[in-house]
């Protein structure tokens, strides 16, 4: 039998994903493993490309520092 993802929610393992019949009263073994959240990537942010046309902007970086020195108030 294949690994099987399972959620813990209030004292119960429940599956994730549609599992084979297994025979009521069936004992098996469950390893956990704590799961780290990964960070989205940048690429999926509205942001990523937003200066790709911009003739003015030679990169993203440099522009943002220009900007960083200007005083504003």
């Amino acid at each position: 039998m294949k690994p099987i993802r399972v959620r813990f929610e209030n004292g119960v393992f429940k599956p994730l994903e549609k599992m084979e019949p297994i025979q009521e009263g069936t004992i098996g073994e469950v390893h956990v493993e704590k799961m780290v959240a990964r960070r989205p990537s940048v690429r999926s942010s509205e942001f990523f490309g937003l200066w790709k046309d911009r003739k003015d902007i030679k990169d993203g970086l440099s522009y943002t520092r220009k900007l960083r020195r200007k005083v504003r108030y």
